[in-house]
């Protein structure tokens, strides 16, 4: 009965949305969306727009390029190391990962983690002080990973990239100090797209067990008619006007005629057989509506989720408050 109360819920959750796009929906004013954000960001909304194009990411990825690894705040806490790995496919070019050791005593569970940038920027610097923390306070061996980048490498690079290196995680869990029997994965942004649909492939090729996934603001589906698309549509930051520009981009220009099976988490025919997930969304933010709605389809299809909505933060923004409830989450699931 549960389930079927969950299931009801869903479909009409889901509908609703839907109903709501069939209106028009103005994108909103940098007054309208300054409203929206909590105080202290504000005045982001007053921000220039920066446009979307190939040059302006090969800029970005010069600049990235070009710096330095930032200098940890916790560093004398954990150990790091570089490592290529074999990609997963015969020809596929080794994989860059950086690991994060803490140091402790014994085997700790191991957390793989993929960086956000529209599939088509980052690297292993972005998160760099976000994977110690998470090492350091969870007590985890944190496995971040250099996925191939779209356009160059579309869909499915950087999801085989994420594989082969779950894969060798559970084969080299021993060498790096790692338990083999406690795998959870998890991502920002593109790199939760990655994650999700890794989760997919895995389940579909009857892997091994992933004990979970920890999902921040997912690009969850190709919808761009949903509300916060339309309403954030021309905002500073991520907008919803990028979205089909970074689909065109990973998936390739007929995306929404053919779309790739497992190409988004959201995009899945059916939601079982997936590990406990943690979702984050962020309240003024295009990515929202599409996060929100794959939450409640893996809640009807009986998957354990905590499911969170921050209003007034924008993508890639979350209170400081997430990652003790994160570490809590990955804890009670790595089993």
């Amino acid at each position: 009965m549960k389930k079927i109360i969950l299931t009801g819920f869903a479909f009409f959750f889901a509908c609703s949305l839907k109903a709501q796009t069939t209106k028009e929906i103005k994108p909103l004013t940098p007054a309208e969306v300054s409203k929206r954000l909590i105080s202290k960001y504000s005045l982001l909304a007053f921000a220039p727009i920066t446009k979307l194009d190939y040059e302006n990411i090969k800029s970005e990825r010069k600049k990235q390029a070009s710096s330095a690894i930032p200098k940890l705040s916790n560093e004398d806490s954990l150990t790091v190391s570089y490592l290529q790995i074999p990609g997963l496919n015969q020809g596929d070019p080794e994989i860059p990962i950086r690991i994060y050791k803490p140091k402790k005593p014994g085997k700790a569970p191991i957390f793989l983690w993929f960086h956000g940038g529209g599939f088509v920027y980052g690297s292993l610097n972005w998160d760099h002080q976000n994977c110690a923390n998470i090492a350091v306070r969870a007590g985890v061996v944190v496995i971040s990973v250099d996925y191939r980048l779209a356009p160059e490498n579309k869909f499915p690079a950087g999801v085989n990239d994420a594989y082969a290196t779950f894969l060798w995680s559970k084969k080299h869990a021993a060498e790096i100090g790692g338990d083999a029997d406690h795998i959870g994965l998890g991502g920002g942004s593109a790199g939760a797209g990655i994650a999700g649909s890794m989760v997919l492939v895995n389940r579909d090729k009857k892997g091994p067990k992933i004990d979970f996934q920890v999902l921040f603001f997912p690009p969850a589906d190709v919808d761009t008619n949903r509300i916060s698309v339309r309403e954030l549509w021309n905002i500073p930051g991520v907008k919803g006007a990028d979205i089909p520009v970074l689909l065109k981009m990973y998936l390739g220009d007929e995306y929404q005629r053919k779309i790739p099976v497992n190409a988004l988490p959201g995009l899945a025919k059916s939601f079982e057989g997936l590990p406990p997930t943690y979702i984050a969304t962020c309240g003024v933010d295009p990515l929202r509506d599409g996060g929100l709605v794959y939450g409640q389809n893996l809640i009807a299809a009986g998957i354990p989720v905590e499911l969170h909505n921050f209003p007034g933060y924008p993508h890639g923004l979350l209170p400081d408050k997430v990652f003790p409830e994160v570490y809590d989450f990955m804890h009670q699931y790595y089993k």
